[in-house]
C-alpha cells in the first residue's frame, strides 16, 4: 500500500498591521509627566516675572537711596557745566539778586532826590519871591495918570541874583522829571524776562541789563550833578546876595561880612572835598567815589601812557589788574567767612580748596588764620549736610594732588601751622590715607605716600606695621598713635569681626615687630588691641618675641615689649619649658615695666620652677630677676611701686636659697668701691653689670652643699663670681 499523501499548506500571508514597525513606549509620556512639564514651563514665566520685577524694584530702591543719601554726600562733578539747568537757576538768582542791589541804590538816590527837591522848592521859592519884587520899581502913586511907562532897568545886581535862583529852580525842577522817568526804568529792569528756561531767561535779563546800562547809569551821573548844580546855583545867589547887601550901606557892615566870609570858606570845603574824592577815583579803580569826571581823567591817563613824557602815570594809576592771585583768593575767604545766608554757601562750598592755598604761600598773604575762618562758617551748625561733606572731601582730593605734585608743594605743606590745622579737623578712620600723605611729604618718611592711597581700612593696617622697617624713619608717632587708639577701641566696644577684617591685609608678626620698634604708647591705648592680636597667636608670637630680642636692633622699645609680654602672659597660659627664655628675662630685668610687672613676674616664677635653670644661657639676668622679686622696695621715685605678689616673692626667694648662691672674690679695684645695697639694672647694650652683698639675703638659712655643675662669670672689676647649684635631698 503507497502512503496516504499529505495535503499541502500554502504559506501564511502576513497581515498589514503585523508588518509595520514596533515602535517603542515612551515611558515620559504620561498625564503626570506632561503635567509637571506645564508646571515647569508656568514656573519660568512665572521666574522671568519676578526677574523683571526684581530689577524693577532694584533701580527704584537705589533711587530713594540715592535720593536719601544726597544732602550727605558731596556734590558731583558737572560733565557739561554750561548746558546745566540747575547751574543756571543759580546764575539767574545771583544776577538778580545783584541787580537788585543796584537797582534798589539807584532807587534810593532818586528817592532822595525826590524829597529833597521838595524841601528845596519850598526854601528855594521863599528867596525867589522878593528877588523877583526887587527887579519891579514901586507903583506909581498918580492914579490919574492914563499911561504907564515901562519901568526902568533894574540893577545888574539885583538881575544876576534873581537869575541864579530861578536857574536853580528848574535845574531842581528838571532833576525831579528825571527822577520819575528813572523809577519807572528801573522798575522795568526788575521785572522778570520772559523766556522757557532758566538760561534763556539769564540771558535776557542780562543783555536787558547791557542795554539799561547805557541809559541808566548816565541818567543817575545827570541827577547826582544837576541836584549839585541847582544847590551850587542857589548858594551862589545867597551869597552874591549877601555880598550885595553888605556893601549898599555907606558904612561898612562887619557882621555881614564876616556871614559872607564865612560861607565861602564852606563852599571852598566842600569844593576841596569833592576835588579830593575826584582825585581819590582817578588814582584807585576800586574807588568808591567813581563818576563821569574821574572816568574822563583816567581815560585820558590811558591815551598818554604811550607818551615818553606821561609815562609815570603807568604807576600813578593803581588798577584792579595789579591785584594778585593771592589778593583775590583772600578777598575770597575773607568773603566766606563772612557770608550770612547759608544758601549762598552751597555754591561756594566746592571751590573751597587746600590747593589754592598751598599755591599761594609764596606771597604769604593769605594768613592760615583766614582759612580757618572760612572753613569754620563753612562747616557751621547752620550750613547744609552736603555742605560739610563737600569740605571734609576736600581733604582727600587735595592728598590727592600732593601725591602727584609733592615736590611742587613740600614747602608749604610742611608749615607748622598749616599741618597743625589739618590735623585738628581729619576726620576719622577716613582721612588716614589723607594724613599718611601729608606726613610722607616730610623728611624719612617716603613709605607713606603709598599709603596713602589705599583704602582706608588698608592703609590703617599697614600704619600698625610702618616702625617694621630697617631705616632711619621721620617723624610718624602720632599717626601711629591714633590708627592703634582706633583699634583698640573697636576691640573695647566689641567689634572684633571689624579688626579682624583690618587685620587680614597684613601680617600679625610683622605688627608686633614695629610694636617692638615703635615709640612708646599709652597703656590704656593699646592694652585690648595687643590682647586681641595675640589671642590665637600667643605661643607664636611669644617664641618670636624671645628669638628677637636674642640679637636685637638698637631701636628696641621695652616698654613695648613689656606691653605685649602682658597680653600674653596670663594664669592660664604656661609657657614652654623646653625653651630658653632668657632674652626676654634679661629685657624684663633691664627694662620693667611698673604695671605689667606683677602679670610678667608670676608667670616667669613659674617657669623657673618648672624648667630646668642650668639650661638657662643667662643666669645672671636670672639672679637679677629674682632678687628683684625678693625685694619689697623695687622701683623708684619715677613709678609706681613695682607690685609683686606674695606668692611670686615667696617663690622667689626659695629659687634664690636652693639653686643660687653668690662669692665674691675681690679683685684690686679700679674704681672707687660702692656700698652693695642692690641689683643695679644698666639699660645700655653691653652686658648688665650685678652688684650683690657679701652675705647671702638670708644668712640664717642653710645654703645646699652638694654642687653639680658651677658657673663663674666675671661681672665687674670688683669681680663677683656666681655659682649655681641644684638642690639636694
Amino acid at each position: 500500500m503507497s502512503a496516504p499523501s499529505v495535503p499541502a499548506i500554502p504559506p501564511a500571508v502576513p497581515d498589514a498591521q503585523s508588518m509595520a514597525p514596533v515602535v517603542p513606549h515612551d515611558a515620559f509620556d504620561t498625564p503626570r509627566f506632561n503635567r509637571l512639564l506645564e508646571l515647569m514651563e508656568t514656573q519660568v514665566v512665572a521666574t522671568e516675572e519676578q526677574k523683571k520685577t526684581l530689577v524693577d524694584h532694584g533701580v527704584k530702591l537705589d533711587a530713594l537711596v540715592k535720593d536719601a543719601l544726597r544732602d550727605d554726600q558731596p556734590y558731583d562733578e558737572e560733565q557739561d557745566p554750561w548746558g546745566n539747568e540747575q547751574l543756571w537757576g543759580g546764575v539767574y538768582e545771583i544776577a538778580t539778586a545783584k541787580m537788585k542791589e543796584e537797582a534798589e541804590e539807584w532807587k534810593g538816590l532818586m528817592d532822595v532826590s525826590l524829597v529833597f527837591i521838595a524841601i528845596f522848592l519850598t526854601v528855594l521859592t521863599a528867596f525867589l519871591v522878593p528877588a523877583s519884587q526887587a527887579l519891579n520899581p514901586a507903583s506909581s502913586s498918580s492914579p490919574t495918570n492914563s499911561t504907564v511907562s515901562p519901568p526902568p532897568l533894574p540893577a545888574k545886581s539885583a538881575q544876576d541874583v534873581c537869575a541864579l535862583y530861578y536857574l536853580a529852580l528848574i535845574s531842581a525842577l528838571c532833576n525831579a522829571v528825571l527822577c520819575v522817568l528813572g523809577r519807572q526804568w528801573v522798575g522795568k529792569l526788575l521785572s522778570r524776562p520772559t523766556g522757557k528756561t532758566h538760561k534763556e531767561r539769564t540771558i535776557l535779563h542780562e543783555v536787558r541789563k547791557e542795554l539799561a546800562y547805557a541809559w541808566i547809569r548816565p541818567l543817575v551821573v545827570v541827577l547826582y550833578w544837576s541836584l549839585i548844580l541847582s544847590i551850587g546855583l542857589f548858594i551862589s545867589g545867597l551869597l552874591y546876595q549877601l555880598r550885595n547887601l553888605s556893601t549898599s550901606f555907606q558904612q561898612s557892615a562887619p557882621i555881614l561880612e564876616t556871614t559872607w566870609s564865612l560861607g565861602i570858606v564852606l563852599v571852598a570845603l566842600i569844593v576841596a572835598l569833592i576835588v579830593a574824592t575826584t582825585i581819590h577815583a582817578t588814582k584807585f579803580e576800586g574807588s568808591p567815589f567813581e563818576g563821569v569826571f574821574s572816568t574822563l581823567v583816567v581815560m585820558l591817563i590811558k591815551l598818554l601812557r604811550n607818551r615818553w613824557r606821561w609815562r609815570w602815570t603807568q604807576k600813578w594809576r593803581a588798577g584792579i589788574e595789579r591785584m594778585s592771585g593771592a589778593d583775590e583768593f583772600r578777598i575770597c575767604m575773607d568773603l566766606i567767612a563772612e557770608a550770612n545766608d547759608p544758601k549762598l554757601l552751597d555754591r561756594v562750598s566746592s571751590s573751597f580748596s587746600y590747593r589754592a592755598w598751598v599755591l599761594l604761600q609764596w606771597s604769604d598773604k593769605v594768613p592760615i588764620e583766614l582759612l580757618t575762618r572760612a572753613y569754620d562758617r563753612l562747616m557751621a551748625s547752620d550750613t547744609s549736610t552736603r555742605v560739610r561733606e563737600t569740605v571734609k572731601a576736600q581733604m582727600s582730593r587735595f592728598a590727592k594732588f600732593c601725591r602727584v605734585h609733592q615736590w611742587g608743594v613740600h614747602d608749604s605743606v610742611n608749615k607748622p601751622e598749616f599741618l597743625q590745622f589739618l590735623r585738628s579737623r581729619y576726620s576719622f578712620p577716613s582721612d588716614f590715607p589723607t594724613w599718611a600723605t601729608m606726613e610722607s611729604i616730610q623728611e624719612n618718611n617716603e613709605d607713606l605716600r603709598e599709603l596713602g592711597a589705599l583704602p582706608y581700612e588698608e592703609c590703617v593696617a599697614k600704619l600698625l606695621c610702618t616702625h617694621d622697617q630697617d631705616k632711619p624713619l621721620g617723624e610718624r608717632y602720632r599717626i601711629f598713635e591714633l590708627a592703634v587708639d582706633h583699634l583698640n577701641s573697636l576691640v573695647y566696644r566689641g567689634e572684633e569681626d571689624h579688626v579682624t577684617q583690618y587685620l587680614s591685609h597684613v601680617d600679625h608678626l610683622s605688627v608686633v615687630r614695629s610694636f617692638i620698634r615703635g615709640p612708646g604708647i599709652w597703656y590704656y591705648s593699646v592694652n585690648d588691641f595687643l590682647r586681641f592680636l595675640v589671642q590665637d597667636h600667643r605661643t607664636e608670637v611669644l617664641l618670636y618675641i624671645n628669638k628677637f630680642l636674642r640679637d636685637p636692633p638698637d631701636n628696641v622699645n621695652h616698654q613695648n615689649v613689656s606691653y605685649i609680654l602682658d597680653a600674653i602672659l596670663s594664669p592660664e597660659f604656661t609657657l614652654p619649658t623646653n625653651t630658653d627664655f632668657s632674652p626676654i628675662i634679661a629685657s624684663v630685668t633691664r627694662h620693667p615695666h611698673w604695671r605689667c610687672w606683677g602679670n610678667i613676674s608670676s608667670s616667669l616664677i613659674t617657669y623657673f620652677g618648672q624648667c630646668n635653670l642650668l639650661a638657662l644661657s643667662d643666669p645672671t639676668s636670672v639672679v637679677m630677676f629674682l632678687r628683684q622679686c625678693v625685694d619689697p622696695e623695687f622701683g623708684d621715685e619715677q613709678t609706681p611701686p613695682f607690685n609683686t605678689t606674695d606668692e611670686s616673692r615667696t617663690q622667689a626667694q626659695y629659687i634664690l636659697d636652693t639653686h643660687f648662691r653668690h662669692t665674691v672674690t675681690p679683685l684690686p679695684p679700679s674704681r672707687p668701691s660702692t656700698p652693695p645695697s642692690r641689683i643695679n639694672v644698666t639699660p645700655q647694650a653691653k652686658p648688665a653689670f650685678v652688684k650683690v652683698s657679701d652675705s647671702p639675703p638670708h644668712s640664717s638659712e642653710t645654703l645646699v652643699t652638694q654642687r653639680r655643675h658651677c658657673l663663674h662669670r666675671r661681672l665687674s672689676s670688683s669681680s663677683i663670681h656666681l655659682e649655681m647649684s641644684s638642690a639636694a635631698d
